[in-house]
């Protein structure tokens, strides 16, 4: 049961307390592995703050307050606790499409690594540093061509250059495009999306039904005054 600690804010037993405002910055789930509260909204309500709806959300839950939109979930891979205010919150949702930011970065970085190697596959092909010397070369007996020849190896090598780097960077971002489009593929499941005004939204992954039931739910509560 939570207790009075003293400073106007209402405590779990054997969880501190943290020293935020309703900016979120409290001890959360998060920061304090296996506190009691995670399974409570109400242990995380700042002073005056209280729970107008919660929801199941896979093995968490997602909460309404007077001040903010609270989701916990024991079993995420990165932030286990989240916390918007709700003038900041524009709708919630459940969808599975994934981040579309990640595909985007993925075929751009794609698109850009396939023209960099067709680019560099091509310079390679037509050997233009090998043609440029051989030009030089056969020129060198009519008349004083040293600056020719100077200007020509340069030709060569940075012609050369552009080919390695061209070859380089495409795979690179092939590859690279590979490990978005994988970690996009990740995000392609159900989840609960609080939308946020100026900011990305936060997706919180759970099984359809929750995430459905949840969000009724919770955009209900946020109508509400």
């Amino acid at each position: 049961m939570a207790q009075d600690g003293g400073d106007g804010r209402r405590h779990t037993p054997g969880v501190t307390a943290g020293t935020g405002g309703p900016d979120g910055a409290a001890v959360t789930p998060s920061d304090s592995p296996g506190a009691s509260s995670g399974d409570d909204p109400d242990a995380l309500c700042y002073d005056g703050e209280r729970v107008l709806e919660r929801a199941p959300l896979g093995a968490g839950w997602a909460a309404v307050t007077t001040h903010r939109v609270l989701a916990y979930n024991p079993a995420a891979d990165g932030r286990r606790f989240e916390a918007v205010d709700r003038p900041n919150v524009s709708g919630v949702s459940v969808d599975a499409t994934g981040e579309r930011r990640l595909l985007d970065w993925g075929l751009r970085a794609a698109v850009y690594g396939l023209a960099g190697l067709g680019g560099g596959v091509a310079l390679r092909a037509m050997d233009l540093g090998e043609t440029l010397s051989m030009g030089a070369e056969a020129g060198a007996g009519a008349a004083p061509v040293g600056s020719v020849l100077a200007v020509t190896d340069t030709l060569a090598a940075a012609l050369s250059l552009l080919t390695t780097l061209l070859l380089l960077g495409g795979i690179a971002l092939v590859v690279g495009s590979l490990g978005i489009l994988a970690r996009y593929l990740r995000t392609r499941r159900p989840a609960l999306v609080v939308d946020r005004f100026g900011d990305d939204p936060v997706r919180l992954p759970a099984p359809r039904g929750d995430g459905e039931r949840a969000a009724n739910a919770l955009s209900a509560a946020l109508g509400r005054d």
